[in-house]
């Protein structure tokens, strides 16, 4: 994974990407700010919150943050998550706050609330490798297969589902260039880092 700046900060190291600046620069590049784009911020850093407050309450030490073009990566002591079910858990949390929100903005009314939480919580269990719903897989086929490396079938799983997605993004005309181009930066930094 492309490395930005590092620090420490109580014990945990936070690193930035370049391809967190670029998938946000992108973003602003296309559209001014608005109430839209911060409900959405709102609504990714609640997801993250929900991914640290799920470590918490299992007592997992989060030892760093990566802030990457998918979002946020939390780093732990390897011997910290003791088990699949509670990695699973940890994973599982953000999409799960994205549920949570997108009832409650249901509820209230708030169409658009609601779309961007739905939306956010079916992104990140897309079955792609930076993505939780790839890590959640990935989580589950060590546990089921442990003597195999599933490494090369999750590359190349993301490669297909990144070309499809792309294909299926730019022929349906119905959604803006930024979506397939965040995708292609997520496979290509997820394909970097092994």
């Amino acid at each position: 994974m492309d490395s930005g700046p590092d620090f420490y900060a109580k014990g945990i190291h936070f690193r930035l990407t370049f391809g967190f600046f670029a998938v946000w620069a992108l973003l602003l590049l296309q559209s001014a700010f608005s109430e839209t784009a911060a409900m959405a911020a709102v609504s990714i850093a609640l997801h993250e919150l929900g991914h640290i407050a799920a470590m918490k309450a299992l007592k997992i030490r989060i030892r760093g943050l990566t802030f990457y073009s998918g979002g946020i990566k939390l780093k732990s002591d390897p011997l910290s998550l003791r088990s699949t079910l509670s990695e699973i858990s940890v994973l599982a949390a953000g999409p799960l706050v994205n549920l949570l929100l997108g009832a409650a903005g249901c509820l209230a009314g708030n169409r658009i609330f609601t779309g961007i939480n739905i939306s956010l919580m079916l992104f990140n269990l897309l079955p792609l490798s930076a993505l939780d719903g790839g890590r959640i897989m990935r989580a589950a086929a060590e546990r089921l297969c442990p003597m195999k490396d599933v490494s090369s079938a999750f590359r190349t799983m993301d490669i297909l589902l990144g070309i499809t997605a792309a294909v299926f993004f730019f022929a349906s005309g119905s959604v803006s260039f930024t979506l397939p181009l965040t995708m292609g930066v997520i496979i290509l930094e997820s394909l970097g880092e092994r």
